[in-house]
């Protein structure tokens, strides 16, 4: 097998993994993730759950309830400040949710890149003859 990493001697540097831990690892975490995401099935075919309190469903269906609440704030007669921060509240539940969503996109992503590496793993291993 062609070595990837020239200069590196996996025995001699110390290098040690073990699949089976990643293995572990990827589970753990995907089983977590619903609890972040709701109900995905893009991230794994058993990962369908419900959202629970302040997942991302949970955080973008707030909006609503913000939405009257603002609106409220802005029938405040003579109070420009109350239409002010509404609208700040509206914009930073926005903002929210947008970031919210990039980060959740950004661990699937690094769960699936760590389940990816545990099969690459064990399938190196094995054409080893580990």
């Amino acid at each position: 097998m062609e070595q990837s990493w020239p200069g590196l001697v996996a025995d001699r540097d110390g290098v040690e993994y073990a699949p089976a831990e990643l293995v572990k690892v990827a589970n753990a975490l995907w089983a977590k993730f619903p609890e972040l995401y709701g109900s995905d099935p893009n991230a794994r075919p058993t990962t369908a759950t419900t959202p629970g309190q302040g997942s991302q469903p949970d955080v973008e269906a707030q909006g609503g309830s913000l939405q009257v609440f603002a609106h409220h704030l802005a029938q405040v007669k003579r109070w420009d400040g109350g239409k002010s921060f509404g609208a700040a509240l509206v914009q930073g539940h926005k903002e929210l949710t947008t970031v919210y969503e990039q980060v959740n996109e950004k661990l699937r992503i690094a769960f699936a890149l760590i389940d990816a590496g545990a099969g690459n793993y064990k399938r190196a291993d094995a054409a080893n003859g580990g």
